[in-house]
């Protein structure tokens, strides 16, 4: 559990960016609103999905992969509760956030977020 300062401070780091970036792709293309809700879902589903990164499991592995598709699960489902988005746009806007994110993060030569 060495790695708790980058575990906490990784969870609040990349929760804002995808809330940020899930807000304004559902914005945009579907009309939702709800800045608060999507902070709050992505800030839960980051600590979840990064859980793995405490003893060092790599994301790439079977263990990081299964977190970060039950965080993402996790995260559709807290929008959901906001109740302005079905099922379906819920999927589409954090599919997309997270597309548009491992984009941006493979393009960038020795960026690390």
């Amino acid at each position: 559990m060495e790695n708790i300062g980058l575990y906490i401070w990784g969870t609040i780091s990349e929760g804002i960016v995808v809330a940020v970036l899930f807000w304004l792709i559902t914005a945009v293309t579907i009309e939702t609103t709800s800045k608060l809700g999507a902070l709050q879902a992505a800030l839960y589903a980051e600590a979840f999905g990064n859980l793995p990164y405490l003893w060092g499991e790599s994301a790439l592995g079977p263990v990081g992969l299964t977190m970060t598709i039950l965080g993402m699960a996790l995260f559709v489902r807290m929008i959901l509760r906001v109740g302005e988005l079905n099922l379906l746009k819920s999927v589409y806007g954090v599919l997309t956030t997270y597309f548009m994110l491992v984009a941006v993060v493979s393009c960038a030569p020795n960026t690390a977020f």
